[in-house]
């Protein structure tokens, strides 16, 4: 509750318990029986009797009650039970009504006809016909609060709280008299004109990662408001007709805006967001389904008329759906689920069709030439189609996901392609290459790294992507904890529960900077032989459950194959590319070394800045080889001095970009303010180094500078045969986001809150950003930006 704004903390400590109150009363109404009657009555004054006019509510009969009972247009009704009615509206009389039916599911009603009165009995449609929507009345209320109070109250969840709340409401049948008739028609009103703004609302806030900025988007939905009155006055007067027109005509609107903004959003927004939007869209087919197929099977027959109200329950599962598109979206993989219910649904549709046109007629057929029972040979027909049905879709949802799903379709094929050619690889390093190399460009990850077990622990043995990677010791809780796994690690936490693990603070570290979202382990019985770090994928997608099986395949193909191989040349080849990357990484500290200082590893706060050069493929592939190496050395000796002089230390060099950690291995009081000090000199004078060779040149380098203060991991790192220094974590990651998005922002400078708010004032003049996206994050996160010192 403390993380709630006061308009949320309002309406839970207010409507939550004005919902409880009602829905028990729905329950006991549930629980009691008895009827509910809505028929449209005309009332002259208050000293005339009501008169029929023939319309009737189509929501709680799916057949004139009054045919049934007798009674026609023009019928001037006298008494209902023992109940005068005489000044008695539409509204009164639902409630004078249900008071003198009880639990009975008719009612005794005196009427006049040509000047003559008569009796008859009217029946009532039973109660349990809004047992779905009380069904869904929970399960909308239940799903917002669990949202609001247990996960992040974003504008997103916060928007479907607000909704439910009326629509929850409204949802209730309240049976009793008078009383109770004028609360529920109350509680219909409001939700009648809450519910379509607030929902059209919430549609324009999902997913939180694409919403509508300004004013007017907050104002527009509103206008959908006026039908609630337009159903009050309808109702109010007896016109059911009209009432409930009104209603399906705004439900009809309300349906097509939602779909026209669903489809904008749709198209502007990433792959994550779309599966989300996916699971809402695949909850409203679902739901609308058995409505619309119910609804024709009641058009054409009937007495089938049944079916209806139990289809209604599906509309109970709606707040399901959306609880896990917010929540737990990866869950299940949406498009697999997606493709096998279309192609599932076309089956079913042409063996129906089926059904109903060739089986009667091929059944006679057979009958005569066979001489064999009609009715049997139908049956066994019919059996016949729906064997095929299961074979057919497995030929069937291929088809789909390559026309609708083409990157699905593209990993399921070349993972296929990659368990075929596994087995012709001709020793571990031809193996390990070929399922690097395959997964990195199916997958797209940004980075990709294979490790191989060896006789000093774990090592990479293949590369891709922007990475470092360290070694593992043998008795690391990393390698302990996946020697334990069957499936892959995933450590995702974005649309689903992410693996819990038992990690030290170095391999949480370490995994973090590699920015692993899925850890694979490669088993031999109880052993473990290997293992795969993916990163997240470039596309911005998640991995889905789907995905997860196809590396498990990957993992299970690779063990069978590496047991063919001798153990010593795999431990070979894994020290062979350690050493290869010795001349990369940079080690311990000199200084520190020197003074005979130890090193301390462990988590500590520091700031981390993290600097690359604008443009510097262009640049470099525009010169001689000789000139980029001149300005890079240039480079890399003025950022180096700078660093140093504000009291940091350079940690790694990689071609135009460097890192350096401000407060480590040597305490820093104003850490935070050296780096920001630092960064505003590396921009100014990089700007101001020439080029080329000739001080005549007029092209000028610029950088982009992003510094993070946090908690990381800092210290040795064990590789091979030697100790890395390094500082590895989420700050380190920040860091290397917000310099990556110094371009998009026009800032030479950008640092997050923490940085700002304590190197006052040498950050004084950074301009504020709010709420910017950052990738690999799902929250975005207050900047602040220093303006850029020279056109790149």
């Amino acid at each position: 509750m403390r993380y709630l704004a006061p308009l949320d903390k309002a309406l839970v400590l207010i409507f939550v318990p004005l919902w409880i109150v009602c829905f028990a009363l729905g329950v006991r109404t549930q629980v009691m029986g008895g009827g509910d009657i809505h028929l449209e009555l005309l009332l002259e004054d208050a000293q005339s009797l009501p008169v029929l006019t023939g319309e009737y509510s189509r929501v709680l009969y799916p057949s004139s009650p009054l045919e049934a009972a007798g009674l026609r247009a023009g019928d001037t009704l006298v008494r209902v039970g023992e109940s005068d009615l005489r000044g008695v509206n539409s509204l009164d009389f639902v409630g004078i009504a249900r008071e003198e039916a009880g639990l009975n599911l008719a009612v005794e009603v005196a009427y006049e006809r040509g000047g003559k009165q008569h009796q008859t009995t009217i029946a009532l449609a039973p109660v349990s016909i809004f047992l779905p929507y009380l069904a869904a009345s929970f399960t909308s209320i239940a799903a917002a609060l669990f949202l609001l109070l247990r996960a992040r109250p974003t504008p997103t969840v916060r928007a479907y709280f607000h909704f439910s709340l009326p629509a929850a409401l409204g949802w209730i049948n309240i049976q009793g008299g008078r009383f109770e008739a004028y609360m529920y028609f109350g509680l219909m009103v409001v939700s009648a004109t809450l519910i379509s703004p607030l929902l059209i609302r919430f549609f324009q806030l999902f997913p939180d990662d694409i919403q509508a900025r300004g004013w007017w988007p907050r104002i527009w939905p509103w206008f959908f408001s006026l039908n609630g009155p337009v159903v009050a006055f309808s109702f109010f007067c007896g016109w059911c007709r009209i009432g409930e027109g009104g209603t399906q005509l705004g439900v009809a609107l309300t349906a097509v805006t939602i779909l026209v903004v669903t489809t904008v959003k749709y198209r502007r927004g990433d792959l994550r967001a779309r599966r989300q939007m996916k699971w809402v869209l695949f909850g409203l087919y679902c739901i609308s389904l058995p409505l619309v197929v119910t609804t024709l099977i009641n058009a054409v027959e009937p007495r089938l008329g049944w079916l209806f109200p139990l289809s209604v329950w599906t509309t109970a599962l709606f707040p399901v759906f959306l609880f896990i598109s917010v929540a737990r979206y990866n869950l299940f993989d949406i498009d697999r689920l997606i493709s096998t219910t279309a192609s599932y649904n076309i089956l079913l549709v042409t063996l129906i069709g089926a059904g109903l046109a060739v089986v009667p007629r091929a059944a006679e057929a057979a009958s005569a030439l066979v001489g064999i029972n009609a009715a049997a040979g139908q049956v066994m027909l019919s059996l016949t189609l729906a064997a095929i049905v299961v074979p057919a879709n497995r030929r069937l949802r291929p088809q789909i996901d390559r026309f609708f799903f083409a990157q699905r379709y593209a990993l399921d094929q070349g993972i296929k392609l990659l368990l075929q050619d596994l087995m012709t690889c001709e020793g571990p390093d031809a193996l390990t290459r070929l399922a690097g190399e395959r997964l990195h460009q199916l997958l797209r990850p940004e980075t990709c790294v294979v490790y191989a077990g060896g006789e000093g622990g774990y090592a990479p043995v293949f590369i891709a992507g922007r990475a470092v990677p360290p070694a593992y010791e043998p008795d690391s809780l990393l390698v302990a904890t996946l020697q334990k796994r069957l499936e892959p690690l995933a450590l995702e936490a974005l649309g689903r529960s992410p693996d819990v693990a038992d990690l030290n603070p170095f391999d949480r570290a370490a995994l973090e900077t590699l920015g692993a979202a899925v850890v694979l382990p490669v088993r031999r019985g109880a052993g473990l032989l290997g293992f795969l770090c993916l990163g997240p994928k470039r596309s911005g997608d998640v991995y889905t459950s789907t995905d997860l099986a196809l590396l498990t395949a990957v993992a299970n193909s690779a063990s069978t194959e590496l047991m063919r191989f001798n153990l010593e040349e795999l431990n070979r080849e894994a020290r062979a590319m350690q050493e290869s990357l010795r001349r990369f990484v940079p080690g311990a500290i000199a200084e520190q070394l020197s003074s005979g200082a130890e090193l301390a590893s462990g988590e500590r706060e520091v700031s981390v800045l993290f600097v690359d050069i604008r443009g510097y493929t262009g640049f470099a592939e525009s010169r001689r080889a000789e000139e980029v190496f001149s300005t890079v050395n240039r480079y890399t000796e003025v950022v180096s001095q700078i660093v140093q002089k504000h009291g940091g230390s350079v940690v790694e060099f990689n071609g135009d970009g460097m890192m350096a950690v401000f407060g480590a291995p040597r305490e820093l009081s104003r850490k935070e303010q050296a780096a920001v000090e630092a960064g505003r000199e590396i921009a100014t004078a990089v700007g101001a180094l020439p080029v080329e060779d000739t001080p005549l040149s007029e092209t000028k380098l610029a950088v982009g500078v992003g510094i993070a203060t946090g908690e990381a991991f800092v210290g040795n790192i064990q590789a091979v045969d030697r100790m890395i220094w390094s500082a590895i974590g989420n700050t380190t990651n920040l860091a290397a986001r917000l310099q990556s998005l110094t371009r998009e922002l026009g800032a030479s400078l950008l640092i997050d809150t923490r940085t700002w708010e304590r190197a006052q004032p040498v950050a004084a003049d950074f301009e504020k950003r709010s709420e910017v996206p950052i990738r690999g994050r799902r929250e975005t996160q207050d900047v602040y930006a220093l303006p850029l010192l020279s056109d790149s």
